[in-house]
């Protein structure tokens, strides 16, 4: 039994999903669909219903229908529709985290991330031929406009310049939570863009923050010359018409590095 009791899960799924005659087909997408998954992986279920009215009707039970398939492990869910409609993110107290998503089959559209999947209920070979459908789709490429790039890096140079003048003064407490809004703001739409091998997509994972200002002082110069390398990547990689303040950015970088090392 894996250390989360991920197996005893999808049994007592399968037997849910093959009871409830209003879920057609139930597959596994994600780790456990590709078979890749470890002991910390969580499970993307996939609960798919003939109609709308169907997918209603169990949606307005979901929270009984969570609970049901481990009746015996305290749970606790809840909506995710910011993310997508008909999205519900389960957190069981054995240690797994399941999203259950919603779907019909005329809205369920083919796509990439459904290529590989564990089909648990399927009637009349319904996920069969929608996972053969999913492999024939591409993956999209991440996108980030000019524009966008252009929001983003403004900005950074607020949050950043605001984040290292607190430092200077020796303020610890006040600038950490914009220092945790420049990485919120500033490091996932990048990420998302740069591939795994890229070097300047690493270097911006070394993100810290210490008690000792001179030390973050310090690394907010590594940041900053990571972002720098970084939005280079990413113009170079998308071709934006992005054009860079070179002067004014060269300032910057030489105040941080004077001031870094200023006790």
């Amino acid at each position: 039994m894996s250390l989360f009791e991920q197996d005893r899960f999808i049994v007592r799924l399968q037997q849910r999903v093959l009871a409830e005659s209003k879920i057609v087909a139930c597959f596994l997408a994600g780790s456990y669909g590709r078979r890749k998954e470890d002991d910390f992986s969580d499970l993307d279920v996939a609960l798919v219903f003939a109609n709308e009215s169907d997918r209603e009707n169990t949606w307005m039970e979901r929270r009984a229908f969570v609970q049901s398939v481990l009746p015996y492990v305290p749970a606790k869910s809840f909506d995710a529709v910011h993310i997508r409609p008909f999205f519900h993110i389960a957190l069981y107290s054995n240690g797994a985290k399941v999203d259950y998503r919603f779907e019909t089959q005329s809205s369920l559209e083919p796509n990439p991330w459904d290529s590989e999947i564990r089909i648990l209920k399927d009637s009349d070979k319904w996920a069969e031929n929608y996972q053969a459908m999913c492999a024939r789709t591409l993956l999209p490429q991440p996108r980030l406009t000019t524009e966008e790039l252009i929001h983003l890096d403004e900005r950074f140079w607020v949050m950043f310049w605001d984040v290292f003048r607190l430092l200077l003064r020796g303020d610890h407490d006040k600038p950490f939570t914009v220092y945790l809004e420049l990485l919120h703001f500033t490091l996932p739409p990048l990420l998302r863009v740069l591939p795994p091998e890229e070097p300047a997509r690493r270097a911006l994972l070394q993100a810290t923050y210490q008690q000792d200002t001179r030390v973050t002082r310090q690394h907010l110069g590594q940041l900053l010359g990571a972002y720098l390398a970084a939005r280079t990547a990413v113009v170079q990689r998308l071709d934006l018409a992005f054009t860079p303040h070179n002067t004014f950015e060269s300032a910057v970088k030489r105040l941080v590095e004077r001031w870094a090392r200023v006790d």
